[in-house]
């Protein structure tokens, strides 16, 4: 038996309701003619008889009536599916769920989320500070609309859009031997362990390939941190040589309190990419903080240092 579809049950219950098959295609909008052979349609697919015609109308046998019980329970069902689904709709665009990498959720998301109140975002952001491994993956199985990382390598079902470029640097203390060297060579970068961000991070991945460019491989890390601040804390304290983003060292560049390295190579440079699912279409606040994040991520002067 093939199974009654959704109309043809509303259609019951509209001839139940109002009596009739016209009164019935008046209330749906169709002609009589439709509604007459959806039921005869009906009444052979379930091998029942379902309404009692005369002249005066039409109304439902024993058979009918009990089928149209059960047919209300099953349309209630739908129209409920229906309205949470709706519902779920409105929340999600009532709050924006966004993963970014450490360096762009601690030096570049509180200006943006505070932009997008200026420009009317109708949205809450909630953000979660990840590595860009785990914002690709936050996007991967739809726990976020949006992810920023800052690793050159996107997966190819997800959609991408760069919102600036950054610069990988190596800093150490004042106090530290390679703080007056004017170049340090690439390899003896490479065999010197660094304080570097864990496995997955956007940091250690263009050191990593940088020096892959040139047949070189890092060095094991003097320790695996998963903060910039934590970072910092451990080179200002005398803890050896970092390499860190030029956004989250700036202000101690400028001050002093860190030194930059100038390394024998080409700055190791990375995009800031914003990421999305690329089989869904972004619901208008994500594309509305995307706007701003790229707007105010192209004139944030990233990818420079002292």
């Amino acid at each position: 038996m093939t199974e009654p579809s959704v109309e043809e049950l509303r259609m019951l219950l509209a001839v139940q309701a109002r009596g009739s098959l016209t009164a019935a295609a008046e209330e749906l909008g169709v002609t009589q003619q439709a509604v007459s052979q959806r039921m005869r349609a009906l009444e052979r697919r379930l091998g029942l008889a379902l309404f009692a015609r005369a002249a005066r109308g039409t109304t439902l046998t024993a058979h009918g009536r009990l089928v149209a019980d059960w047919a209300q329970g099953v349309v209630d069902q739908l129209d409920a599916l229906s309205a949470a689904a709706a519902s779920l709709r409105a929340d999600r665009q009532a709050q924006l769920r966004v993963a970014a990498s450490m360096t762009i959720a601690e030096h570049l998301m509180p200006v943006w989320m505070v932009s997008t109140g200026a420009h009317a975002i109708d949205a809450r952001v909630q953000l979660t500070a990840v590595n860009s491994a785990g914002a690709i993956d936050a996007v991967r199985i739809g726990q976020v609309e949006l992810g920023f990382i800052e690793t050159p390598d996107v997966p190819r079902r997800l959609a991408s859009r760069t919102i600036a470029v950054d610069e990988v640097v190596i800093v150490v203390a004042p106090g530290h031997p390679w703080a007056k060297r004017r170049r340090l060579p690439l390899a003896t970068l490479a065999r010197t362990p660094l304080v570097m961000r864990e496995a997955g991070s956007g940091t250690r991945a263009t050191v990593e390939a940088a020096l892959a460019r040139a047949d070189l491989s890092l060095a094991p890390p003097a320790a695996d941190v998963s903060t910039t601040a934590a970072i910092r804390a451990l080179v200002l304290s005398g803890g050896g040589a970092a390499a860190i983003s030029a956004l989250a060292a700036r202000d101690d560049l400028a001050t002093g309190r860190l030194r930059r390295v100038h390394v024998d190579a080409p700055p190791f440079e990375r995009p800031l990419t914003a990421i999305w699912d690329g089989e869904r279409v972004l619901a208008e606040p994500a594309r509305d903080f995307l706007a701003v994040a790229q707007r105010m991520g192209l004139g944030s002067g990233t990818g420079t240092a002292p």
